[in-house]
């Protein structure tokens, strides 16, 4: 009997998780530039970030030693130690060969369509969930964010999470977070996230992001969780 549930809950799984992760399906490029990437669970998203590979200087002190002139000695392997008991004229000694040096470094920033477009930005929605950066305010070097929440969801909503990444002025990625964009308190249903609503989060302070290199207020959204009642 417990073979025959095994086997049935393995054919859920099978017939289930290909609906649980919406697969890519297509990239299409709109009018205005923008590539839009579809689905197959009938929902969109903008293409808004690229993955490039820059070159890195070698390692701070190679690049003294070398300016230096000194050579690090090389360090011969175990077996290469022992080989030393026979006498030096009688054998070649092989020396170790220097690790590979990664020349390249990969980093991640705004595709040139969303720097060239930033109203692509700072909005996002799921499930009938809609976010939109607001507003920012500064106090000291603390960063204050308020979002707006519109809600087609049948569901009373409690918890918003979201996935914040900030982007200097040159679109290079300065920190990704993890906020809590939307609490509801318990037991208090009028601080619940329902349909047909539009609501304002309270100011919700980040720390770490350079005021200087975030001059044009580069941000995207991604909604990771809803919790609902």
């Amino acid at each position: 009997m417990k073979t025959k549930l095994n086997a049935i809950a393995s054919a859920l799984f099978l017939l289930l998780a290909p609906a649980a992760m919406a697969a890519n399906v297509a990239v299409i490029t709109l009018e205005n530039g923008a590539n839009i990437r579809l689905k197959d669970d009938f929902t969109w998203e903008y293409i808004i970030t690229e993955t490039v590979t820059q070159p890195v200087q070698a390692a701070k002190a190679d690049i003294t030693e070398q300016a230096n002139g000194v050579t690090p000695p090389a360090i011969a392997p175990a077996a290469s130690v022992a080989a030393v008991t026979t006498p030096v004229a009688a054998q070649s000694v092989a020396m170790p060969t220097a690790p590979a040096v990664n020349s390249q470094v990969a980093t991640t920033r705004l595709t040139a369509a969303a720097l060239a477009q930033p109203e692509l930005l700072g909005s996002t929605a799921k499930d009938g969930i809609k976010i939109t950066l607001a507003d920012t305010k500064w106090k000291g070097d603390k960063l204050g964010l308020v979002f707006d929440f519109d809600s087609t969801s049948n569901e009373h909503v409690t918890v918003v999470e979201v996935e914040v990444s900030f982007y200097n002025d040159n679109g290079a990625l300065l920190k990704t977070e993890k906020l809590e964009a939307w609490e509801a308190i318990f037991r208090m249903p009028e601080t619940y996230l329902r349909k047909g609503q539009h609501r304002q989060s309270d100011t919700i302070w980040v720390e770490g992001v350079n005021k200087q290199q975030w001059q044009k207020q580069l941000i995207s959204l991604k909604i990771i969780e809803i919790e609902s009642r």
